[in-house]
């Protein structure tokens, strides 16, 4: 089907379900050009909703998945004015997909000044159905860089194997040290639920301006907690891993890497007692 008129059918469908639902079609139906508007309809459409099973989940995901990618690439790629800050666009973004300070879903963004231009790299987390990491109707995260043209931007690239299951807590920091020229490197780790305390999927990313490339996968680990999973070392040139032995350690391994232009080389490591 024309990606087009599909988009236009689904748009169409979730207004029909909001006028089903007694509410006026007048004060209702979207303006194509509301972009931020159009983020927040679609996304609400991936959230559980008291009735729908994990079949009506399983039906739409994927179409309506792509519509809200097509959105906040417009919502992007029209929405920020050149010399916005990373904080400023992140504000923005946070508000379009309904987040707030303290919520566990997050999102990242970040500026890249490459030979080939300046980007606005951003990490989101699309809530699904679930969390349930066997059912697959967990929270997508995902990276997106966008080249910044006059006051613009157009999309060029996007990532997201950092791990094949549902995902919650994005986090990511910049390694400011990165060893390969005319690249921007960061580390991305977020939470694979249920389990607790956590269990960490961890990815090392390159991206040169035309595209993303894994430089670290490594196995997931066990931490204490999502946000001190990891840490970016003050010189950018390295980070920490914060790993448990098992999920009833009182114990802490501490293990630091270097950058190197073939990965993350282990340079020392200590223990430490959990808090």
């Amino acid at each position: 089907m024309n990606l087009r008129l599909e988009k236009h059918l689904v748009i169409t469908l979730l207004f029909g379900i909001l006028v089903a639902n007694g509410v006026g079609a007048a004060a209702q139906q979207p303006d194509r050009t509301d972009h931020a508007a159009l983020i927040k309809m679609l996304s609400d459409e991936l959230r559980p909703h008291e009735g729908a099973g994990l079949d009506h989940y399983a039906a739409i995901k994927e179409g309506v998945s792509r519509d809200l990618l097509d959105e906040l690439d417009a919502f992007v790629c029209v929405g920020f004015p050149g010399e916005s800050t990373a904080a400023g666009v992140k504000a923005k973004l946070d508000a379009a997909l309904d987040r707030k300070e303290g919520d566990l879903e997050q999102n990242v963004v970040f500026w890249a000044d490459l030979p080939l231009g300046r980007f606005l790299v951003i990490g989101v987390e699309l809530q699904g159905a679930g969390t349930n990491a066997t059912e697959g109707y967990g929270n997508r995260v995902l990276f997106r860089a966008y080249k910044q043209s006059g006051g613009k931007f157009v999309y060029v690239a996007s990532v997201e194997n950092l791990a094949s299951s549902a995902l919650a807590g994005l986090n990511a920091e910049i390694l400011k040290g990165a060893p390969v020229e005319g690249e921007f490197w960061f580390i991305a780790w977020a939470d694979v639920p249920p389990l607790a305390p956590f269990k960490i999927a961890t990815r090392i990313y390159a991206f040169d301006g035309k595209s993303f490339r894994t430089v670290w996968e490594p196995e997931n680990f066990i931490a204490s907690s999502i946000r001190d999973a990891v840490q970016a070392t003050p010189d950018g040139r390295g980070f920490v891993v914060n790993e448990m032995p098992n999920f009833q350690s009182q114990t802490i391994n501490h293990e630091q890497y270097y950058l190197t232009a073939d990965g993350p080389q282990k340079v020392g490591e200590w223990t430490s007692e959990r808090e």
